[in-house]
């Protein structure tokens, strides 16, 4: 039995210790399952589609679970190579790529842009469910930090999730905003990154989904 996870930073355990303190780990342990942790840090959506498409291909999990980056993140492919870009206009890209990306960066703060890209994922990730709902691969998608705001605030048309998405119209329901609402601090003050101690609470925040979605699939 498989328990795939894939994410950015916060589903790699970054500040926690590594993936083998992350919430993955905690409820691969509670179910007996194996647990394979894909997560990247600084992973954009984009990047985490296609590890997450690439792995089915060849692979079937027992459960898979997905926490969503932040939409202002995108992947370039170069190479044979790819690169996580953010808009903090201090990613290290090749040569030849600086110019576009200083570009990329500019554009980032156009809301036009933003909500582009909130609705291009929110698209996206509804395809990625309907795949799995298809194949019957049972799933459990969060937001990590953003929520689908745009869609929300600007009554845009929302698709109806069921069991498999914990609210992505609220921030309350991601994993930062949740945590930091029970009482958890980051590990370290500069970052969003919580500790192992997070970790173990979002396990159990999750857990009880996570079984009731295997029982009914």
């Amino acid at each position: 039995m498989i328990l795939y996870v894939n994410g950015d930073s916060h589903s790699a355990g970054h500040d926690a210790g590594g993936p083998q303190f992350a919430y993955g780990r905690h409820i691969a342990d509670a179910l007996n399952f194996n647990y394979l942790c894909d997560a990247e840090p600084g992973c954009s959506n984009r990047r985490i589609l296609d590890k997450t498409e690439n792995y089915l291909k060849t692979n079937r999990p027992d459960f898979l679970i997905i926490g969503w980056s932040t939409w202002e993140r995108d992947t370039w492919y170069h190479n044979g190579q790819a690169y996580n870009i953010t808009a903090s206009g201090k990613d290290v890209l090749p040569p030849e790529l600086r110019d576009s990306y200083k570009q990329w960066v500019i554009e980032q703060f156009k809301p036009e842009i933003q909500q582009q890209q909130e609705y291009n994922a929110h698209k996206e990730i509804w395809e990625l469910h309907q795949r799995l709902k298809k194949s019957k691969i049972p799933h459990l998608f969060f937001n990590c930090f953003h929520y689908f705001f745009y869609t929300d605030r600007h009554n845009l048309p929302k698709f109806d999730w069921g069991d498999f998405y914990l609210d992505p119209y609220s921030q309350q329901s991601t994993y930062y905003h949740w945590l930091e609402n029970v009482g958890y601090k980051p590990a370290n003050p500069k970052f969003y990154h919580y500790g192992p101690d997070a970790h173990k609470a979002w396990a159990e925040h999750l857990l009880p989904k996570v079984k009731s979605i295997i029982d009914n699939n």
